[in-house]
């Protein structure tokens, strides 16, 4: 399998939002650039993006322990038929195979992964 490259948007084929509706690897730490490049990726066949929001970084306490560098993010866009994308937001420095990971679990409409599960870049066991 190729490396996967960045910037990259994976999405569920029906947005359930469960627990996510996709995940987004964006390759550079600029919001307005990532965002402008979000809205250039997305599907011509899904309800355009009108606005977005990010849940605020410590909604959930259990999140505390961490690392900073090994966070990821939520964004909830809000879409043109007035429906909402949870998105995952995975760390541009995030190493690619814990993004392809993340990724597939996030656009994966039957995931049984937990939002815990998708906090962070860091895997146990695997070396950072």
């Amino acid at each position: 399998m190729a490396a996967l490259a960045q910037p990259a948007l994976r999405l569920q084929p029906k947005h359930t939002n469960r627990p996510y509706g996709g995940g987004w690897w964006p390759s550079r730490a600029d919001l307005a650039t990532q965002l402008g490049d979000l809205v250039g990726r997305w599907p011509e066949d899904r309800p355009s993006i009108v606005s977005y929001a990010f849940l605020h970084d410590d909604w959930d306490q259990s999140e505390a322990a961490v690392p900073a560098r090994h966070l990821t993010r939520t964004l909830i866009l809000i879409l043109s038929d007035r429906s909402s994308c949870r998105l995952l937001m995975i760390p541009g420095h995030a190493r690619s195979d814990v993004a392809e990971q993340l990724l597939s679990e996030a656009s994966d409409p039957h995931s049984t992964w937990r939002r815990m599960d998708f906090a962070s870049t860091e895997r146990p066991g695997v070396a950072q």
